[in-house]
């Protein structure tokens, strides 16, 4: 088993929580499923987030663009399917569960972060953005979305 592969089998290991990032532009309305999401700092308030350069919403991230984290609740696995499937990438959009109106948000949500993109940091197969939190929002009752193993839960 090469390095790659040992590194698969071991991060199917890591409990991590299920979120959409999204953003509009000009050139329309993007969204991703990302598990790769981690604080920061808390002075700036800051995430860190990881996106494959193969995406399509790669592409559209700009230094200074506005996005949205949305961590998702137990709920709303259906929107994390959608999101990660690049054949329904054109349906992303078509539901009642986002408000589209501004940066793009999911109703509903665990919590929802307006972030700008501060900085972007080229790794390997995948971009690191250092994102400046603007605002949140978020639901008292902790009901969070989390994969493990290859598997919702």
């Amino acid at each position: 088993m090469d390095i790659q592969e040992k590194f698969r089998t071991a991060m199917r290991g890591f409990f991590a929580s299920v979120s959409v990032m999204a953003l509009k532009n000009s050139n329309g309305f993007f969204a991703i499923t990302v598990s790769s999401v981690t604080s920061i700092s808390l002075d700036p308030p800051s995430l860190l987030v990881c996106i494959n350069k193969d995406s399509r919403i790669h592409s559209e991230l700009l230094e200074g663009e506005l996005v949205s984290i949305n961590l998702l609740t137990k709920d709303q696995q259906h929107i994390s399917e959608k999101c990660s499937n690049s054949l329904l990438e054109g349906e992303r959009f078509d539901q009642e569960y986002w408000d589209i109106e501004n940066t793009p948000i999911v109703k509903n949500a665990q919590a929802n972060f307006l972030c700008k993109i501060s900085n972007m940091i080229d790794h390997g197969t995948h971009s690191i953005l250092l994102l400046d939190v603007q605002d949140v929002e978020h639901l008292d009752k902790i009901n969070t979305l989390s994969y493990i193993n290859g598997k919702y839960v």
